[in-house]
């Protein structure tokens, strides 16, 4: 009997001390689209930047990118199977005042279980 109790304890333990954390897993996702402005020579104008580099950062742990992918033709991108919780977009852009020349354009979101969150458009320059 005392060996039944101490399986169905951790058992029971086991169940609540397994929390998810951000990532994938889920059945959420997180969409948006780049949005550039050409501001160099002969190309200037503005569109939507077709197959641009978005990275996702999964929880606010650290800075460190978990996923990347490209956009689509029209500059739209999904991170899908993702897990409740906190994340993190974003896209380089063109930066003279940094030594690398680019900096990262971050936008925030919280997602729910089962929820289609956006993080709308994310502005860059080329």
């Amino acid at each position: 009997m005392k060996k039944y109790f101490l399986i169905i304890s951790l058992l029971i333990l086991s169940l609540f001390s397994c929390s998810k954390e951000e990532g994938e897993g889920g059945r959420s996702s997180i969409s948006g689209k780049v949005h550039m402005t050409d501001v160099t020579g002969g190309n200037q104008g503005e569109y939507d930047a077709p197959d641009y580099d978005v990275y996702i950062i999964y929880g606010d742990q650290d800075d460190i990118y978990d996923d990347d992918m490209k956009t689509n033709y029209d500059g739209t991108f999904e991170f899908k199977n993702l897990r409740e919780g906190k994340y993190k977009v974003y896209a380089y852009t063109s930066d003279p005042s940094k030594t690398s020349g680019i900096s990262p354009v971050f936008k925030s979101i919280e997602i729910g279980k089962n929820e289609e969150g956006s993080v709308g458009t994310i502005e860059v320059e080329k």
